[in-house]
């Protein structure tokens, strides 16, 4: 696993362009809906995924999400988080981006066992570098 706090790091250095948003992304009083938005402001395109909806109007996982993923920003209870973590490695995603209070427990520790390449931060205050042009 490769660990930094810089704000290029390894992950947002890699210039992900699809990213899953793993949290509780459609209550506008969390943190988890301001970092869809900011990554989307930000040119990226975001898949928004939370366990916790019951409407269907996003993905409850990682796996019902269509399409390729480049990268996960992590922004969820810890006890979830490493059955996000399996489920990035399962779909060949390499990047997550793992925002403060995601990153108790057992994740580091499972990220670096499943080879995935983590940076940890908050992309509230991260600077997000252009994205190169196609």
């Amino acid at each position: 696993m490769s660990h930094v706090t810089s704000p290029t790091g390894p992950v947002l250095g890699a210039h992900p362009r699809r990213w899953a948003v793993v949290g509780d992304v459609l209550n506008q009083n969390k943190p988890a809906f301001d970092v869809a938005a900011r990554l989307e402001a930000c040119g990226r395109n975001v898949a928004r995924v939370s366990p916790y909806c019951k409407s269907g109007e996003v993905a409850t996982s990682l796996e019902a999400v269509p399409g390729e993923i480049d990268a996960v920003n992590l922004i969820i209870s810890p006890k979830l988080g490493v059955d996000v973590l399996e489920a990035a490695a399962a779909r060949g995603i390499k990047y997550v981006f793992i925002q403060p209070g995601a990153d108790g427990g057992e994740v580091l520790p499972r990220a670096a066992a499943l080879g995935l390449t983590v940076q940890q931060g908050c992309v509230l205050v991260t600077p997000l570098p252009p994205l190169p042009q196609e």
